[in-house]
């Protein structure tokens, strides 16, 4: 197993947390809403063992207390996170969005879209909302007032495919960062960074997620030139812990096609 290297970085005034695992090209990976880089530990493992060096991207507020980080919108979060890949030295990275994350991965290519080696986005939403009863059974999952066994259910709601086990994933939001991630959502038009910049692209979507409904990527693939869709069964939108074995397969078989300079 190839070593992890955590240390933190600042971009603007916000602190980040890396895990730098591995040699080889870059991928840069950027979890879901309010959630920390560690939800890639196992992918990244798999990618750093097939010869790609991983930079797990854990924003501001876990590693210390979260400010007001003074995103205006989400060109702010992506902009930061290029202030992040030019301290470290990386060279046009693969970038990996998870969720939220693939909306930073698509702001993130479109500001340098030369930059940028492969786009790759896991439950890939933005487009086709999730229904209003998702959406309030989504957002209860983020008051700390409810117990461990309410936001449990909660979780399996609609995180999950009915097949698979919530396991860890009932713990490790941040709330407070979930909210202003998600303002600064509110404060970007979709289009502005719908199709992500000029890079092959991959999206990787779950046939059960209710958050990111199919759809979603289904719209982006057909409208996005050079971008392959692989559809996951028994897969929601907690995809990374749901189906780790196909996506770990599926990233590798398409990195493993491309011809990077």
């Amino acid at each position: 197993m190839s070593e992890t290297t955590t240390f933190t970085v600042t971009s603007n005034k916000n602190i980040y947390s890396i895990d730098d695992r591995g040699s080889g090209r870059c991928i840069v990976l950027y979890p879901s809403l309010g959630r920390p880089g560690s939800d890639f530990e196992e992918l990244s493992i798999s990618l750093s063992e097939s010869g790609f060096r991983t930079v797990s991207i854990t924003p501001p507020g876990f590693s210390t207390p979260l400010v007001d980080p003074g995103w205006g919108t989400l060109f702010d979060v992506a902009g930061e996170l290029w202030g992040i890949i030019d301290q470290i030295g990386i060279n046009k990275p693969i970038v990996i969005g998870h969720a939220f994350g693939n909306r930073v991965a698509r702001a993130f290519s479109t500001i340098r879209p030369d930059s940028v080696a492969a786009l790759i986005l896991l439950a890939c939403g933005g487009d086709v909302a999730p229904s209003s009863e998702v959406h309030e059974v989504f957002l209860r999952i983020f008051d700390p007032s409810r117990s461990d066994a309410e936001r449990e259910r909660d979780v399996k709601e609609v995180f999950f495919a009915p097949v698979n086990e919530v396991g860890e994933w009932r713990y490790g939001w941040n709330g407070q960062l979930a909210l202003f991630q998600a303002a600064a959502v509110r404060s970007t038009n979709h289009s502005e960074f719908y199709s992500g910049g000029i890079a092959p692209g991959l999206v990787i979507q779950g046939l059960n997620d209710l958050i990111a409904p199919p759809e979603n990527s289904r719209n982006f693939v057909s409208k996005r030139p050079n971008t392959k869709l692989i559809n996951l069964e028994n897969c929601g939108h907690a995809m990374l812990t749901e189906q780790p074995a196909l996506i770990r397969e599926e990233l590798i078989s398409f990195l493993s096609s491309q011809k990077f300079p």
